[in-house]
């Protein structure tokens, strides 16, 4: 018999990969229901059942170590943002609310499937057709332009290098080119429920329904106070869900014109704070008034150029509008600073 002790002659244990997509489901799960907000925990819960359910089939041993490396990198990302990281929360609730992955995708194919190609360049020749547009696709172009995208129509030369004219089916394949790439870039609506949510929670009128489970925040490096992760408290949720408004436009129908137009919210540019945050001091001049001009929209305001007094007085002005519509219909609490 071996004198060594009998830990040593037992045999590590080695999970098989099933075991292992379920032991990593699990901390999906629990890293996902400490989310602060209800929406991405939600969302993120739902995207991960339908992604493992997808998977569950795969019998290819490539592509399931692939799939598990996959979800630890998921995994890590969700732990990396209850731990703290700023950066890594957006990036979460961006997939949350469909600015990219396949929720955006979703999103995207009712209005893309109203898309009708219009007539062949080249006649008898299907594939030179252009790309056609709807009301809706081309407001939500038209409200990313200097966001997201440059133009909606690229621009194309007039004569080729050799000094012809430019052939029609390099003029389609552009043009087929450059919709596939704003597609990519162009953030899609948000619904007007989840809009105003947005807003109500930017401008802590309401508050993110808490998650149930205790969560406590892991240290996940030694060092200074400064460099241990942050608590969410309201003053972050808010910063952090006012980057996520500040890329989603809502599509609103506007009778007079007839026609669709891509909405952002004025709360962004103009955002108050409720009074007692260390925050309440910024954007006022020496005299306490606000500088952006957010309760008196006719302020002059010096040491701006032209384009800048006019820009912020516009931007004060829809504020002053969206603020008038929200006290008609009761939403502005009665603490409120500008009530």
């Amino acid at each position: 018999m071996s004198s060594l002790p009998s830990i040593v002659l037992r045999k590590p244990v080695e999970f098989t990969k099933s075991q292992q997509a379920i032991y990593l489901l699990r901390k999906l799960y629990r890293e996902t229901s400490c989310l602060f907000d209800e929406v991405g925990r939600q969302q993120i819960k739902n995207r991960i059942r339908e992604r493992y359910r997808e998977c569950q089939e795969v019998t290819d041993e490539q592509r399931r170590t692939k799939y598990l490396k996959d979800a630890r990198r998921v995994l890590s990302t969700l732990t990396r943002a209850n731990n703290g990281d700023k950066w890594r929360t957006l990036n979460v609730l961006e997939h949350a609310y469909g600015r990219r992955g396949k929720i955006k995708h979703q999103i995207m194919k009712p209005l893309l499937k109203e898309v009708v190609p219009e007539a062949p360049i080249i006649p008898n020749r299907v594939r030179s057709a252009t790309p056609g547009t709807t009301p809706k696709l081309l407001a939500l172009f038209k409200g990313a332009v200097g966001k997201t995208i440059k133009a909606i129509e690229p621009e194309i030369p007039e004569f080729s290098v050799s000094g012809k004219s430019f052939s029609l089916s390099r003029t389609a394949n552009m043009k087929w080119r450059h919709r596939s790439m704003i597609l990519k870039r162009v953030v899609p609506p948000l619904e007007p429920v989840d809009f105003e949510r947005l807003e109500m929670l930017v401008m802590g009128w309401r508050k993110t329904i808490p998650p149930k489970r205790k969560f406590i925040t892991r240290e996940t490096r030694a060092g200074p106070k400064k460099l241990r992760p942050n608590m969410y408290n309201a003053r972050m949720q808010r910063r952090i869900l006012k980057h996520v408004l500040e890329q989603f436009p809502m599509l609103e129908y506007r009778p007079q014109n007839e026609k669709f137009v891509a909405v952002y919210s004025p709360v962004l540019t103009t955002m108050l704070h409720t009074p007692g945050d260390p925050e309440d001091f910024e954007g006022v001049d020496d005299k306490g008034e606000p500088e952006g001009t957010i309760l008196n929209p006719n302020k002059k305001l010096s040491g701006k150029s032209a384009a800048k007094r006019r820009k912020a007085k516009g931007k004060a002005t829809a504020f002053s509008g969206w603020l008038d519509k929200k006290k008609e219909e009761g939403k502005v609490p009665e603490n409120f600073i500008g009530s």
